[in-house]
């Protein structure tokens, strides 16, 4: 048997390799971006909301699907993989206003298995596309004792979530409404979803969390955000604790 050393066994490896790759049909294909009318705006990013119309073809012409024709915008956050991969590609850079069409091979799009009963496998797909609008996505705020200070003078809406015998501990912050977050085992708690929908009545309204030290409205606050969308949402960091040692007020707590 032929003994191979080390730095020859690397070296056909290699060699190998690269047979491969020469006897291999590539299986990239380039993605076609024609700028149809140009945008008078920003320009959108990867991780920001899209707006568009668009109106997709199959390569013999035929009108798959068609936003305009049905009155609805569609909106999608960019490079999130919320669309085909030719979709995240070409429509990075658009400026808003602006009309692109994008021919997108299979591999960027449905690939060999297509999509259901609309788009066969192997398709080659266009679409014109029309930016409306981009926006980034909301981010819970994070407030100091001093921020949360100003905002209350604010009239803005502050919710303490802690349970009610971390209140009567430790005392709340005066004016805060009552809504407590999680149970016991740490599940969210039973009432909260209808309190908090009796309080906050839209998806912009401005309201704060606070805890005993910013984890569970921290954790809280960012579900609030990212999934159901609300938009003003802001959490005191380091919690009541925090608030403690900026010296600011407590009141004793009333059930």
């Amino acid at each position: 048997m032929l003994a191979l050393s080390r730095r020859s066994v690397l070296s056909l490896i290699w060699s190998i390799g690269v047979l491969f790759c020469l006897s291999t049909p590539s299986l990239a294909a380039e993605l076609e971006i024609e700028i149809l009318s140009p945008g008078d705006g920003i320009a959108v990013e990867k991780g920001m909301y899209a707006k568009v119309h668009y109106q997709g073809r199959l390569s013999d012409g035929k009108i798959f699907d068609d936003s305009l024709a049905r009155d609805t915008p569609f909106t999608f956050i960019l490079g999130a993989g919320e669309v085909i991969e030719g979709w995240d590609i070409g429509i990075e850079g658009m400026e808003v206003g602006e009309r692109r069409q994008l021919i997108v091979p299979p591999e960027l799009g449905y690939g060999l298995r297509g999509a259901g009963n609309v788009i066969p496998p192997n398709a080659t797909l266009t679409f014109d596309i029309y930016l409306i609008a981009i926006r980034w996505p909301p981010k819970l705020s994070e407030l100091d004792a001093n921020m949360l200070a100003r905002a209350i003078a604010e009239d803005q809406i502050f919710i303490d979530i802690r349970s009610a015998d971390a209140r009567a501990s430790s005392g709340v912050i005066e004016g805060a409404v009552m809504i407590t977050g999680f149970d016991s085992s740490g599940q969210l708690h039973p009432d909260f979803q209808r309190k908090f929908a009796d309080l906050i009545k839209s998806l912009n309204t401005p309201f704060t969390l606070y805890d005993e030290d910013g984890e569970a409205a921290s954790y809280l606050g960012n579900a609030l955000v990212q999934q159901l969308g609300f938009e003003k949402v802001s959490y005191l960091k380091d919690g009541i604790y925090g608030w403690r040692e900026a010296g600011m007020p407590l009141v004793d707590y009333t059930p």
